[in-house]
């Protein structure tokens, strides 16, 4: 980036670096002029790929959520929706239907987009999709080499009293239950 200030929004951005870069994430740090005039830094993390949730729903209601080990919290053990990424220049259905038959065995014939996100706009570029995936059919799971996961079958109602009651608490789960059982109280019997 050039050394002449740039306007963001209400923020003036001096100079930019990058300073680390994976096959997954970008990071750069920013000398800037916050709103009001001050100086300081501003530090993002600048996703290269999508993230991706499905809630796969059978004809009788049921759902597949996944547990596993989270490494970002200290191996912390987590139930969720199906999720994974997909990378930004490819179709994101065709990332979920990848994902869907990956962890939990399962590929659909229609994928619903129910929720847009930003997951940590203070911080992040990372921008996630969910979906709810029916007119299900079962095959062999094809998890990836760094998962170890548990799957299991249960009532959405179940998965939503989970989020209820705050034993879930990741924010792909979160969001996508709550945006499907909206969408189904406002739906007509």
């Amino acid at each position: 980036m050039s050394d002449s200030p740039v306007k963001i929004g209400s923020w003036t951005e001096l100079s930019r670096k990058e300073v680390y870069d994976n096959p997954w994430i970008r990071v750069t740090e920013s000398q800037v002029l916050n709103p009001n005039g001050g100086k300081g830094i501003y530090g993002v993390v600048h996703f290269k790929n999508l993230a991706i949730g499905i809630i796969p729903v059978d004809d009788e209601g049921n759902t597949w959520i996944v547990g596993q080990d989270r490494f970002p919290f200290e191996g912390k053990y987590t139930w969720e929706i199906i999720e994974g990424g997909g990378p930004i220049q490819i179709d994101p259905v065709e990332s979920a239907r990848r994902e869907l038959l990956e962890e939990a065995g399962i590929k659909a014939e229609k994928f619903e987009l129910i929720q847009e996100m930003d997951l940590s706009n203070s911080a992040t570029t990372e921008k996630a999709l969910i979906y709810v995936a029916t007119g299900l059919s079962f095959h062999q799971s094809e998890p990836e080499e760094t998962e170890k996961l548990q799957l299991k079958k249960i009532p959405f109602e179940e998965l939503y009293q989970m989020v209820f009651r705050g034993e879930i608490q990741d924010s792909l789960s979160v969001a996508g239950v709550l945006k499907y059982k909206l969408l189904q109280q406002r739906s007509p019997a």
